[in-house]
């Protein structure tokens, strides 16, 4: 069956990391990663042609010449390594995320280094995400299915986010905590979109009753507990100061919003492609309506 809504995502993002790595390769410059790393114009110029080799692998299987030549499980090997490798090497930035000095363009902020390299962070789970997925057989409910996984990465690299900005945050008028926060408020956002990824990636034929139920529930709670994190951020939402660099109210309204409607969206879509009954159903699109009615009262108060 062909891979509605999913087959063209590997090749898309193979196509935007590839742009990227030709745009860094034209566009390099000696960068510093301030008390962290410092990487010269042709290491840089290295890391662009990298990236434009891997966004380049995940086209193989449209190589003529390699068409009937190579097994499809070895292209798909090859497209899998390529991703993984994304993902490893923007692992590897927002882990040693700092400001950083650019050539004769001078300073960038950390929050922009983090956006660079947690946008490239999503270029490669999705490849990775949808060289595995298989959708139904039911057209619309994959197309469901399609968008709640594509929700559930957007989490994982929120999360993927907040972990690589960690530092002493001060919400101003609201609270004042230190790295350790961030960090754990990022790893819990991973962990709850690899979870939501696991439930829309699964298969029931062969589960029992039961487990079924199990799972249910624990989507529902899941995709509750992003939106309400979302929610709280909303509500908590002004000017902060990160490691004594004061960003705008927008950072936490946009982060919250996101949070809020991507809950709201994984709980609806779960309730339709899981084929939720009874109270199970009610609930889930409740939580979804109540979730997008709490949206702008938490933003206003």
């Amino acid at each position: 069956m062909k891979k509605l809504g999913s087959w063209f995502v590997p090749y898309l993002m193979g196509l935007l990391i590839a742009i990227e790595g030709a745009a860094l390769m034209v566009l390099s410059r000696r960068v510093e990663f301030v008390d962290v790393l410092v990487l010269d114009q042709m290491l840089v110029m290295v890391l662009g042609v990298v990236f434009f080799v891997l966004g380049m692998l995940l086209f193989v299987p449209l190589f003529p010449q390699w068409q009937g030549k190579v097994s499809e499980n070895i292209l798909k090997k090859v497209q899998l390594s390529a991703a993984v490798a994304v993902l490893i090497i923007s692992l590897i930035f927002l882990l040693i995320a700092a400001p950083a000095i650019v050539g004769d363009v001078g300073e960038i902020g950390k929050q922009w280094v983090v956006l660079v390299a947690s946008e490239m962070f999503l270029l490669g789970i999705l490849a990775f995400v949808f060289l595995y997925y298989e959708p139904l057989a039911n057209r619309r409910m994959a197309w469901l299915e399609w968008l709640g996984m594509f929700a559930a990465c957007l989490v994982i690299t929120e999360g993927a986010v907040i972990f690589g900005l960690r530092g002493n945050l001060n919400i101003h008028g609201e609270m004042h905590v230190g790295s350790e926060f961030m960090i754990l408020i990022g790893i819990i956002l991973i962990a709850l979109g690899i979870f939501e990824m696991m439930i829309f990636n699964r298969r029931r034929e062969g589960e029992s009753e039961k487990t079924i139920k199990i799972v249910d529930w624990a989507g529902l709670a899941v995709s509750l507990a992003i939106g309400v994190i979302g929610l709280i951020a909303l509500v908590v939402a002004t000017s902060i100061t990160l490691d004594g660099h004061t960003l705008g109210i927008m950072w936490l309204v946009v982060g919250g919003l996101q949070l809020a409607l991507l809950g709201a969206l994984l709980n609806y879509t779960q309730a339709l492609v899981g084929g939720r009954e009874g109270w199970n159903m009610d609930l889930g699109l409740i939580t979804t309506i109540v979730l997008l009615i709490m949206i702008p009262i938490a933003a206003l108060l």
